[in-house]
């Protein structure tokens, strides 16, 4: 319920009670103001029925001590009446007159000094009530709690979060400081939810990518500026990404730090009102003959000429044949994620987060779930073979040694190497809905041709998790977890399925 007596003034919270007019001529003011000195409604509600409370006894002590035992204004107009009615100076009337009209002087002079005194005597103790109201009040008696900043939360938030959430993790640490330098680095109790609105508001206004030169150098808030008029993020990333990960924050916060000062906020309100709907950056499958001038542009035919620039060759050929993502394919450790089945003499893709790596990489899986691809044998029969061997004389744990790694991920060079492949050759394509933008199309060209051409198999090659197996049909996620197997159980139907993959294309043959 409202408390009457709060009301806020710019960030502080202020008591303010109207004092009645009766009393205007004793404490010379119309209301009674105190800052409570907080942002803070539940401190504040408190400290202010505790103001209301004795404002109160202040009144009813004046009224009480008001009380006239003589009636001053009736003594006055009798010897108004007398002197009206008689017309003549006070000196000319009969001696009885005379006499009554001083005793009435006398007494209206009684009455006068009575009502000074009275007055003085009420006017002072009602000032030291109010000054007692006042100090009673003081902001020193009222306990402010002062909460860490927000980027010392945010901190321990992700010192905190579950490492093995290694993707999530990834985005908040993105997001979060985002949410610090728009909000503010402020107290958490001086949060308020107007604050998480306006995050929302703003953060949606962001450029599709961040790290392209026009952008170079700015902070949040100016980059938005810039970007005004331009396309934003898509309704998908806004939801996914910023929503989920502050709402996750916010949920911790209440929990871990609602005795510091923590409010109770929420992003039930967020709302998307951009333009971009979801489904606008959604990569295509790679025609076939865009296949054809990919791997048979003359550059490709350079790379495949030269031993230290063969792994631009074999990248693509790893994406085309096994549907895998980039940093998938460039975390690969030739001793430990390029094997030979001991049964069945199938040489075969480990990908897998469990594997070591690289000192310099950190392997990620987004499913978390390790899985195997066997090699096509095209790639085998392109001597990919003798270049795991000579990757491995050097002694490398990363298939690719050249793309060095940044922040952890082994893909972050191959990823701006291959976009900038599509722009010279003239493939690239940016239309929404189906861009051909990045290796991701290799991906949809796999799973695509699978599909098209009924190659039973396909999605576990790729990964994606269906409720269907085959032999047996759909399954529920029960029977699956009763279900004990190992990686290379079933390597021989993969390899089928593997096999199965025809593309009609001819391929230049990199050097070993």
């Amino acid at each position: 319920m409202k408390c009457p007596h709060l009301h806020r003034r710019n960030n502080t919270l202020y008591f303010r009670l109207s004092v009645p007019h009766r009393f205007h001529s004793i404490l010379h003011v119309r209301e009674l103001t105190q800052t409570l000195q907080t942002q803070n409604y539940q401190e504040a509600v408190p400290a202010c029925y505790e103001l209301a409370g004795k404002a109160k006894e202040l009144f009813l002590y004046l009224d009480k001590n008001m009380h006239d035992d003589y009636d001053l204004e009736l003594l006055i107009q009798a010897v108004a009446e007398i002197e009206a009615e008689e017309k003549k100076e006070i000196s000319l009337l009969p001696p009885l007159a005379q006499r009554i009209i001083a005793e009435k002087e006398i007494a209206v002079a009684a009455a006068r000094r009575r009502e000074i005194q009275s007055e003085l005597r009420i006017k002072a103790d009602a000032f030291d009530k109010l000054q007692n109201f006042v100090l009673c009040t003081a902001p020193a008696e009222i306990e402010v709690v002062v909460g860490p900043l927000l980027s010392i939360v945010v901190s321990d938030f992700l010192k905190r979060y579950n490492p093995l959430k290694a993707d999530m993790l990834d985005k908040l640490t993105g997001v979060l400081p985002i949410f610090t330098e728009l909000v503010g680095d402020k107290s958490i109790n001086q949060i308020l939810q107007a604050d998480i609105n306006y995050f929302f508001d703003e953060v949606q206004k962001l450029p599709v990518r961040r790290d392209v030169k026009k952008f170079k150098g700015m902070g949040i808030k100016k980059m938005i500026i810039a970007n005004a008029g331009a396309p934003c993020i898509a309704e998908k990333t806004f939801i996914s990404t910023y929503r989920a990960c502050v709402s996750v924050f916010i949920d911790w916060a209440i929990v871990n730090y609602m005795d510091q000062g923590f409010p109770g906020l929420s992003v039930k309100g967020a709302e998307y009102r951009g333009l971009r709907a979801s489904g606008l950056n959604k990569q295509r499958a790679i025609r076939p003959d865009e296949l054809v001038r990919l791997f048979s542009h003359p550059k490709m035919k350079e790379y495949a000429s030269n031993i230290k620039t063969a792994h631009y060759c074999w990248l693509p050929l790893i994406g085309l044949y096994t549907g895998c993502r980039i940093n998938e394919a460039c975390q690969l450790n030739p001793f430990t994620d390029i094997l030979k089945d001991a049964d069945t003499g199938i040489y075969y893709f480990l990908f897998s987060e469990e594997t070591e790596s690289s000192v310099d990489i950190k392997k990620s899986i987004k499913t978390k779930k390790t899985r195997v691809a066997p090699i096509h044998s095209v790639l085998l029969d392109l001597g990919f073979l003798g270049y795991v061997e000579a990757v491995k004389a050097g002694d490398h744990k990363a298939i690719f040694p050249e793309w060095k790694p940044r922040g952890g991920k082994a893909s972050a060079n191959a990823t701006k190497w291959f976009v900038r492949y599509l722009d010279e050759i003239g493939l690239r394509d940016d239309s929404e809905g189906a861009k051909l933008s990045g290796f991701h199309g290799f991906r949809h060209t796999f799973v695509t041709h699978g599909l098209d051409n009924k190659i039973a198999g396909t999605l576990q090659i790729t990964g994606h998790q269906t409720e269907v197996v085959d032999g047996f049909g759909k399954i529920s996620k029960v029977a699956r977890g009763y279900w004990t197997q190992n990686v290379t159980d079933n390597i021989l139907e993969k390899k089928e399925t593997i096999e199965r993959f025809d593309f009609g294309l001819n391929f230049y043959r990199p050097v070993c």
